[in-house]
């Protein structure tokens, strides 16, 4: 990560869009992508936890267990809410802890949930050589088993923070950052999220 993406200390920004969604989705391809085009920073959470810790998220999780490593991807999340101008790529696990999603809902930012098929995730992981390091397995099963339960489980918690969603799944960088684009400049402030009976077409 460079100097733009992730230091707190050297330059102060204000995050214009958050990005969540399952690993492998392509919240950083696409964080990048928007990054390109807006002409500012591309923030990877997990990127910041690890320069913080100094370890791999895997390697925190092994050494210190998954509840230790929520917690500080807790502070790392509201430290990173308080950087301005970017787009905000977050760990895939974020929303399962109901204070991460009160924190993203509270901050009025605009949240687009990125979403690819099982079969695709797995496929993304596989040629992934980061995913044993970065992606370590949480759900007592081995990291690509426990893909089609976890989107399952965590689709709830998705919807509960996302004002907007995109199948990345066979479309290209461009195409999706094209239709992220064209949706912020009508969000304007919208409160509604996917989770809200009011949501309608904003959905």
């Amino acid at each position: 990560m460079n100097k733009r993406q992730g230091s707190c200390q050297e330059e102060t920004f204000v995050v214009r869009l958050i990005l969540v969604g399952y690993r492998a989705s392509g919240k950083t391809t696409i964080a990048q992508a928007l990054s390109n085009h807006f002409d500012c920073p591309a923030i990877d959470a997990d990127e910041v936890f690890e320069q913080r810790h100094s370890c791999s998220v895997g390697g925190f999780i092994q050494n210190q267990g998954e509840s230790a490593f929520r917690d500080a991807e807790t502070v790392v999340l509201q430290e990173l809410l308080k950087i301005s101008d970017g787009v905000l790529s977050t760990g895939g696990g974020i929303v399962l802890r109901e204070e991460n999603r009160r924190i993203i809902k509270n901050s009025g930012l605009p949240v687009v949930w990125l979403v690819a098929p099982a079969n695709e995730i797995r496929r993304r992981l596989a040629a992934d050589e980061t995913t044993a390091s970065r992606r370590p397995a949480l759900e007592g099963k081995d990291v690509y088993s426990e893909v089609d339960q976890a989107l399952i489980d965590r689709e709830p918690y998705y919807t509960d923070v996302a004002h907007f969603c995109i199948n990345t799944d066979g479309i290209s960088a461009p195409a999706i950052v094209r239709e992220i684009i064209e949706w912020l400049a009508s969000w304007k402030g919208c409160t509604s999220r996917l989770g809200d009976a009011s949501a309608g077409a904003n959905s």
